[in-house]
């Protein structure tokens, strides 16, 4: 069910204004109030000359004449005083102090400064019926017009219980005290609540009432429960912001809360709009959380929003008490646009987590799912404010997440999966998080400066224009581009084993900083180039790639693919299932990597001090060794070693001793020969001694012989 339009007042007879009554029998009103119970008794219109008092003794006491003059009317006692006509007075002159202020011009707002004391009072234990509820309207009140907005000068304090049985739109000027306000059901057209009121008992809306308007504000700061049984509708002026942080309660279907804005108007519910299986009036609650979201006889614990073209905010940022628990069986949200093309917006303003468990779309009432919601949603910029949404959205509208605060697709449950629609944009300024269970969602245009995380085992998928600039986290599960890039993405890290980051469909792809846990994957069906700002270690599988970048990319895994390095690359037990190919400029630290292709060496090496001799590359291919790197050229000093190109089996690029040992692992064949030549030296020159030698002693014996 559904009021007239906050702010539409056309009040059809003078509105009502209550004093009303004694907290116990026999308690005194004003002092020197005069007690008129024989008049009122007696039917009697009378002429109030200060301040009067009705003491009931029980059960109801219809009045059917009407009150004029000045003064204070209190009802006290127990029982009911019906008011069947309308009745005009005023508040004594030296009581009247406040104003109504008018500003906004083309747009007026009126405001209420410096409240009257209270014209109408209800005493505890006491109840003061406006109306008969069948045709019979009684109200007290004392009418001043201020621009669209006819304001009752008389303020109720009702401490007791005030009954509205009307069917005329109602003002009761500045309400207190810390009773109950009832208005019954059925009874149009509803209540406006114009003012600041200090009231802090329950208001009971049957029908419909008014918070706010075009045309003037509410607020009711100490208000603890609400009953609505019809419907809320919730209103801000331009530039203004309303807020209610009353919990409501519903107690059977039929019941909604609708908002309407103006211009930059706001309106912020900071309460929780649940249902109460108590029916209670005054205490409404309910016996287990749980009851919001399970569907009961008749669906009486269901509770609709509608959003009609205004921007509304649920949560003050203080707490983490979500506004509406509840699912698609127990709640629906409607998001509608103005005829004028304005748009809701429903932004979540906590500092914990909350969770969204219905859709937001954009029927009519309980037929929700009937019409797509037009507008947008906003995760508002706040550490802590941590957004859950567990079931499939249909709004058209963007997404944004601000600075800080975090919004997550699904719940890692089955039963818990989300999607958005992709007519709208993802504006990422905090994190987007991603933990569907069985359901992959497509997502496009992302853009801010947040992180993107994969954190659930459904696949997600990215399209479309990605600019968002914060890090790519694949922690569980499939993320897929088939469209856009991760260019702009600041990192892309794979933390877990199993994780994937599946860039196939996406032809060329850039990533920044890559990182990741062994048993990871990044698979790219064309040029995948990692770019590297701060160094980063990836453990995992990728394929062909190419290394840019002024850090260190230390590679520990396995490429299944070519590796063309134009950055720095360290590689610690790398296996490359292709050719290396390091490029003039670039730079391969100290390292240990098998290579299945053609190995072309250019740019720089540098060693690991601490490290001995072995092979760096080996170089399983059949071809040499291309290329060197910079001022190393065969057997160049590296440290305390010299470098080789033909280490190992001949081709393998290694670091050998200085001088070599005979069965080392880095002795080279033209070692092993400058070796057997230098032998070969030693025997020959020994021989041509040791012959020398017999000759000169043969010459000397033949000498002797002679003589």
């Amino acid at each position: 069910m559904r009021a007239q339009q906050a702010g539409r007042v056309v009040p059809t007879a003078a509105t009502v204004v209550l004093l009303a009554a004694l907290c116990s029998p026999g308690a005194l009103a004003q002092p020197g109030s005069r007690d008129i119970t024989a008049d009122v008794r007696a039917n009697k219109n009378g002429a109030l000359t200060g301040d009067a008092v009705v003491r009931l003794a029980g059960g109801v006491t219809t009045y059917t004449g009407a009150l004029t003059g000045e003064g204070t009317f209190t009802v006290g006692g127990t029982g009911t005083l019906g008011m069947a006509k309308n009745s005009d007075f005023a508040l004594p002159a030296n009581r009247r102090r406040q104003k109504v202020v008018t500003t906004g011009g083309n747009h007026p707002v009126s405001r209420i400064e410096n409240p009257d004391p209270p014209a109408v009072v209800v005493q505890r234990g006491a109840t003061l019926q406006y109306g008969t509820g069948s045709g019979g309207d009684g109200v007290l009140s004392h009418i001043t017009k201020a621009p669209e907005l006819a304001l009752n000068t008389l303020n109720h304090q009702v401490d007791g219980t005030l009954d509205l049985a009307l069917r005329e739109r109602v003002n009761l000027g500045v309400l207190s005290g810390s009773g109950l306000v009832k208005q019954r059901r059925g009874t149009w057209p509803g209540i406006d609540l114009p003012g600041t009121h200090p009231f802090s008992g329950t208001l009971y809306v049957g029908t419909g009432a008014d918070y706010g308007s075009l045309h003037y504000l509410t607020s009711m700061p100490n208000v603890r429960k609400v009953v609505n049984q019809g419907s809320f509708i919730h209103n801000a002026p331009d530039g203004e912001v309303v807020s209610n942080a009353a919990d409501l309660y519903s107690q059977f279907y039929g019941n909604d809360i609708n908002f309407h804005t103006w211009g930059s108007g706001v309106v912020r519910m900071s309460g929780v709009y649940s249902w109460s299986d108590n029916g209670s009036d005054t205490d409404p609650a309910l016996s287990d959380p749980s009851r919001n979201f399970a569907t009961v006889p008749h669906r009486d614990n269901k509770r609709g929003i509608n959003i009609e073209g205004a921007t509304v905010t649920w949560g003050d940022g203080t707490h983490n008490r979500f506004f509406l628990p509840g699912n698609e069986n127990t709640a629906y949200i409607n998001m509608h646009a103005e005829r004028n093309g304005t748009r809701s917006v429903l932004t979540f303003d906590y500092n914990g987590p909350v969770t969204l468990d219905a859709p937001i779309s954009g029927g009519r009432f309980h037929d929700t799912m009937a019409e797509v919601g037009r507008g947008d949603v906003v995760v508002a910029a706040r550490r802590g404010n941590a957004v859950t949404f567990t079931a499939p959205q249909n709004y058209d509208g963007d997404t944004t997440i601000g600075e800080g605060a975090s919004l997550r697709l699904g719940d890692g449950t089955p039963q818990g999966d989300s999607s958005l629609l992709r007519t709208g944009k993802i504006v990422d300024n905090g994190e987007l998080v991603l933990q569907n269970a069985a359901k992959g969602v497509e997502l496009g245009r992302i853009s801010g400066r947040g992180a993107v995380t994969q954190a659930g085992p459904a696949t997600t998928t990215l399209t479309g224009d990605l600019t968002y600039t914060g890090r790519t986290t694949v922690k569980a599960g499939t993320l897929a581009v088939t469209g856009g890039t991760l260019a702009a993405s600041s990192a892309v890290d794979l933390p877990a084993a199993g994780t994937v980051l599946d860039l196939t469909k996406a032809g060329d792809q850039a990533v920044n900083n890559l990182s990741g846990a062994q048993g990871s994957t990044v698979t790219a069906g064309s040029v995948l180039t990692v770019h590297t700002t701060t160094a980063t270690t990836f453990a995992g599988t990728t394929t062909a790639a190419t290394a840019t970048g002024p850090e260190t990319l230390t590679l520990t895994g396995t490429v299944e693919g070519a590796l063309t390095n134009t950055g720095t690359v360290s590689a610690d037990g790398l296996t490359v299932r292709g050719a290396y190919t390091q490029q003039p400029g670039a730079r391969l630290s100290t390292t240990r990597m098998t290579v299945t292709g053609a190995v072309t060496l250019a740019g720089t090496f540098t060693p690991d001090p601490a490290r001995g001799p072995g092979v760096l590359i080996d170089n399983q291919g059949t071809e040499q060794v291309s290329g060197t790197f910079d001022g190393l050229p065969e057997g160049a000093a590296v440290g305390g070693l010299r470098l080789t190109y033909r280490g190992g089996d001949g081709n393998d690029v290694a670091l050998a001793d200085a001088v070599a040992s005979t069965g080392s692992d880095a002795t080279t064949p033209e070692a092993a020969r400058s070796s057997s030549s230098g032998l070969l030296w030693w025997f020959s020159a020994a021989g041509v001694l040791v012959l020398l030698i017999v000759l000169v002693l043969l010459a000397r014996r033949r000498s002797r012989k002679r003589a």
